[in-house]
């Protein structure tokens, strides 16, 4: 069996986690009055409330006669990991590998925080996804993910460790609902983080307990949310799926699309409101990742840019002879010594 660092025993009966976060003055004293440690590693014993803050969660009836499960819609897409090499400033990547190879969605991969992991989605069939582990080796070889959630008529999407816990966060979708969920590390559902945010498509954790949230809709907007409080409210209209903790920071980036035409990547302070562009996106592209230096990559087609402060967009690597086509998602793991890439898997 593969040994996964972070990972432990559920504590579903309880509804706590062995994981930690830190309070800040405006959310009050975190439950139990427990003072939780500085740096925010995971094996504190304070946790998010056992029930979402915001109220109880509603009834879930019958699916309505439209609903179509987001699996039944998903792409065939791999995985794709390999190491980000800095050399002179310039960055690179190397030993890029397919480390997932099926006909099937394998995506939304994210870092554990200590680096040794990636979490993403795979769907299973036409009805279902799943979060699934996976080592961040280089060349890993394919089909070594390890399905972590077994939740009936449920899928799990976009998973994320939460800050601090040696716990995950992700979207659980139940009969046309969409919440935002946590589960340990093992995979053992936790319950609802928020009662009254719904549907959520995508989401990204400033620090241990405030989180931003793309909530679908017409518009869709970004929302904040506070996990110990259930304060949730709105900052933004029209953002894109891409969501991120700027590194460094408890401030979260986004993509807003001023027009079809017009896409930027902004920064956002959920605490005091305030936000500013910070780059024009690659043309028609709405996924990045930032790496622990500030550069934002972004993929278009095989090929691979950064940004940096005061420079434009820079093709560092092109993967299309090896393969890659159609790059969406993207993920640098802490350190910034890895990274994931998701692309389209070829006809045939």
């Amino acid at each position: 069996m593969i040994q996964r660092s972070l990972r432990r025993t559920a504590q579903a009966a309880t509804g706590l986690v062995l994981g930690g976060l830190t309070a800040v003055a405006a959310a009050g004293c975190a439950p139990g009055d427990q003072e939780a440690p500085e740096s925010g590693e995971p094996g504190a014993a304070v946790s998010f409330p056992a029930e979402p803050p915001d109220g109880p969660m509603p009834e879930i009836g019958p699916a309505p006669a439209d609903y179509t499960p987001t699996a039944a819609g998903s792409p065939s897409t791999d995985i794709w990991m390999g190491m980000l090499v800095r050399e002179g400033g310039a960055l690179s990547v190397s030993g890029l590998g397919r480390a997932t190879d099926r006909d099937a969605y394998d995506n939304q991969p994210s870092f554990l925080l200590d680096g040794s992991a990636i979490l993403h989605t795979a769907a299973l069939d036409r009805r279902q996804t799943e979060i699934m582990w996976l080592a961040a080796a280089s060349g890993a070889e394919p089909g070594a993910s390890e399905r972590l959630t077994h939740t009936e008529e449920a899928s799990e999407f976009s998973a994320l460790q939460v800050p601090g816990q040696d716990a995950f966060s992700a979207i659980h979708e139940i009969r046309g609902k969409q919440y935002l969920w946590r589960y340990d590390l093992s995979g053992e559902p936790l319950g609802p983080i928020f009662a009254t945010a719904e549907p959520v498509g995508y989401h990204a954790w400033a620090n241990e307990h405030v989180v931003a949230m793309f909530i679908l809709g017409s518009p869709p907007t970004l929302q904040v949310g506070d996990a110990l409080t259930g304060e949730i409210r709105i900052v933004a209209e029209s953002p894109g799926r891409s969501i991120h903790r700027i590194p460094g920071t408890e401030e979260i980036s986004f993509v807003r699309k001023i027009s079809d035409e017009e896409w930027w990547i902004e920064r956002l302070d959920p605490a005091a409101g305030t936000g500013e562009r910070i780059a024009r996106t690659l043309a028609g592209r709405e996924d990045y990742a930032w790496t622990p230096e500030g550069e934002i990559l972004m993929g278009d087609d095989g090929r691979l840019f950064a940004w940096s402060e005061g420079s434009d967009w820079m093709e560092i690597a092109d993967f299309s002879d090896v393969g890659v086509v159609g790059i969406t998602r993207l993920a640098v793991s802490p350190d910034g010594a890895r990274i994931a890439i998701v692309a389209n898997r070829p006809p045939g």
